[in-house]
């Protein structure tokens, strides 16, 4: 399977963010052979965010429960023995999507462009579209997982267009 080139920037800007935000490692899903397939997976937490400029769209990122204590304890400095509220994990995660999105954003429409990154929020399952993502990503994070959509609704840009054809 090959990566088209939005793709491949949101895979880069999320591992950069998530490297230096949260100390925490990433890598594709598909290096995840050998892990626990047993282990059923976790009802996701959800955050979003939505951004308007030159084209309008959304951010979504659904991560497994199981990796915001560590998300957190990184982000806040917290001592190991110290474990951060479930306000003060969302609170990280909603930062997290937000530095992703911010650094996403100027990588595909280029650094001249400005945009409006609207307030981060966690979202229910019943407010996230049933449509497909103009670009999802999925990776592993502390061998849990993390997956990164990237909504453009209506028609899609000509130059995104020629960055999704331009990888496959």
């Amino acid at each position: 399977m090959t990566m088209n080139q939005i793709e491949h920037i949101l895979w880069h800007v999320a591992e950069d963010v998530l490297g230096k935000l949260a100390f925490m490692f990433s890598y594709p899903d598909d290096e995840m052979a050998g892990a626990d397939e047993s282990k059923p997976p976790d009802v996701p937490v959800t955050t979003c965010v939505s951004f308007k400029g030159p084209f309008e769209g959304s951010l979504l990122m659904h991560v497994s429960p199981m990796i915001l204590p560590e998300l957190a304890g990184n982000m806040l400095g917290l001592d190991d023995e110290e474990t951060a509220g479930e306000e003060e994990q969302y609170d990280a995660l909603k930062e997290l999507i937000n530095v992703i999105c911010g650094n996403l954003l100027p990588e595909i429409a280029g650094k001249q462009a400005l945009f409006k990154v609207g307030v981060p929020r966690i979202c229910r399952k019943d407010e996230i579209s049933d449509e497909k993502p103009l670009v999802q990503i999925r990776l592993m994070v502390e061998d849990e997982y993390c997956e990164l959509c990237l909504y453009i609704p209506g028609r899609v840009p000509p130059e995104l267009s020629d960055m999704i054809k331009g990888g496959e």
